[in-house]
């Protein structure tokens, strides 16, 4: 299992992941290309679930696989891709067990993600557009509540992202750093990447969790965050304003006290004359 995190802010556009990969009872976060975010054609793609899927994406799109070419400029393009997945997973892989073969079972639940646009979609093939955030996967339901609590207070869409990935791996066992994080641009897209998960110099890795001390928080309507700031301000040039006067007036002392060595050495010196 794995939590998948995508966040809209701003209009920035945030995916991330964490790299658990669990078998049976044991578990692993450093595997090579044990990255969750797959780099396709036209939008990165993210998988909770069975890591065989992970083994399919990245086989179609080394075969130039045309379900590769799909944009995902729509919910209905989207949808396209997995019922085009589904059908090569039933004919090209025989990835099907006996007794499961419901409709649409792919067992797994994704997020597709443009630089406009975040999709989730279920196991069932649902796809949903969602206007601001989503989670999938193990801990959701713990990401979600980050989120909901501190999406209007957090202008950073690569913090929040964090914030709900750790939340997740805080409370749930199937989730775990480190975390990858990618900000999605349209400039990642229109060409084909030389790997399913050449990310480039866009990836973020967060290896250990951070919490939220570091982070800056407004409330909307609530002018105390910018009186503090401004206290803050005022506290500083204040602080450096004090800091000068104690320069000074150490300055002034030294003066005072050489001026004042000057005169006795000279009156000692006047004193010997007058004994000779």
């Amino acid at each position: 299992m794995t939590i998948l995190v995508a966040v809209k802010k701003n209009g920035r556009v945030f995916l991330g992941a964490d790299r658990i990969t669990t078998f049976g009872q044991e578990y692993f976060t450093d595997l090579v290309n044990g990255g969750k975010i797959i780099k396709l054609k036209h939008a990165y793609l993210a998988t909770s679930g069975y890591t065989l899927l992970d083994n399919v994406l990245e086989h179609m799109h080394q075969t130039n696989h045309e379900v590769m070419e799909n944009k995902f400029s729509t919910r209905a393009e989207v949808f396209q891709f997995f019922l085009q997945l589904y059908q090569g997973l039933k004919k090209e892989y025989t990835l099907t067990d006996t007794g499961k073969d419901t409709y649409a079972g792919i067992y797994n639940v994704f997020l597709v993600v443009t630089d406009k646009s975040i999709y989730g979609i279920s196991n069932n093939l649902t796809v949903t557009e969602f206007p601001s955030y989503v989670a999938k996967g193990a801990g959701s339901d713990y990401s979600l509540g980050c989120l909901y609590a501190l999406y209007d207070t957090v202008d950073d869409g690569r913090e929040l992202t964090r914030l709900a990935l750790e939340a997740a791996c805080h409370f749930c066992i199937y989730c775990r750093e480190p975390l990858d994080i990618i900000e999605v641009k349209a400039s990642d897209f229109g060409k084909s990447s030389k790997a399913y998960k050449d990310h480039g110099l866009s990836l973020h890795t967060v290896p250990l969790r951070k919490g939220a001390k570091d982070v800056i928080t407004t409330f909307p309507g609530d002018t105390r965050s910018e009186s503090r700031q401004g206290a803050a301000k005022v506290s500083a040039v204040a602080a450096a304003r004090t800091k000068a006067k104690i320069s000074t007036s150490k300055k002034a002392n030294t003066g005072r006290k050489t001026a004042s060595k000057s005169n006795t050495n000279k009156s000692k010196s006047a004193g010997r004359g007058k004994k000779k």
